[in-house]
């Protein structure tokens, strides 16, 4: 297919163009700077121009905190922007996948959740989602809204580089061990969302590594081979600005049927990421 990606230069569009690409898929790239999905004629001009089969639009306000004091933004990028994109995709006919947030749910139901659960966002961020889903199923029937989870990869700042840096200095490290989810690999994602446009099988989806962790458990098994302390505290020790779901892990039934397999487990896909980091490492210190 002739797929155009927005948000190419984010972590997730530089993982999924390469996944795209070896499968044989034309991919149009489109970074921040060069498409502004707030601007409906640009979004539709290009959309005109280049004739896409399928619009995977990764372009997104990630920044959890930030969102409950830019408010506005967060809803103009991830609800209005969002919806530029689904009304041109609808004018010209075009599938669409929107990437989304287990941070749609309040976290309270303690057990996995499934595309059937009611959402209940209890942040700005979750909510700016939501409104991206909203407009998604407006404007489209053909479309795929793929929800994820604790998302960290290659090339953008993540959880997973934060902790080892940390563990680099040699500190204790004091991490949250009471919000629970699924850390979820760029590179098994974006590995699912190429086996889910195979299918045509539209609709909503939970697309998460397997397992459960907590974001205690997580970094314990960042830093696991090495002479570093991390210590479990609790949310309220922790204050954010924006409020996490206490427990948002997702449930993948429908993935695994729709692709026939199972995400890996979030501890293997970790492993290969922190391989893909020592090797990269590596060759930035000899050149």
């Amino acid at each position: 297919m002739k797929i155009l990606v927005t948000g190419a230069g984010g972590m997730l569009g530089q993982a999924l163009i390469p996944c795209l690409d070896s499968r044989g898929h034309e991919v149009i790239e489109f970074t921040k700077e060069h498409l502004d999905c707030t601007n409906y004629t640009l979004v539709r001009h290009t959309f005109n121009t280049e004739k896409p089969d399928l619009v995977m639009h990764c372009a997104a306000f990630t920044k959890v905190d930030q969102a409950e004091a830019e408010t506005k933004l967060a809803y103009f990028i991830n609800g209005y922007a969002t919806e530029n994109i689904a009304v041109c995709c609808s004018a010209l006919n075009i599938p669409m996948v929107y990437i989304s947030t287990d941070y749609v749910f309040d976290g309270e139901k303690g057990s996995p959740y499934s595309t059937f659960d009611d959402t209940n966002p209890i942040s700005i961020y979750g909510k700016s989602k939501l409104a991206g889903e909203i407009a998604v199923n407006r404007h489209l029937n053909n479309y795929y809204i793929v929800r994820t989870s604790w998302l960290y990869g290659p090339n953008g700042k993540n959880f997973v580089d934060t902790i080892y840096n940390m563990a680099a200095t040699g500190k204790p490290i004091r991490v949250v061990s009471d919000q629970f989810g699924s850390p979820t690999c760029t590179l098994s994602l974006s590995e699912a969302l190429a086996d889910l446009i195979e299918t045509n099988r539209y609709g909503v989806y939970h697309a998460s590594d397997e397992g459960v962790a907590s974001w205690y458990d997580f970094a314990k098994e960042i830093v696991k081979d090495l002479n570093v302390e991390v210590t479990p505290i609790g949310t309220r020790d922790f204050p954010r600005p924006a409020t996490r779901p206490k427990y948002s892990v997702l449930d993948k039934s429908t993935l695994n049927y729709t692709i026939n397999r199972e995400m890996p487990n979030w501890k293997d896909s970790l492993k290969i990421y922190l391989e893909l980091r020592k090797v990269a490492n590596q060759k930035f210190q000899k050149a």
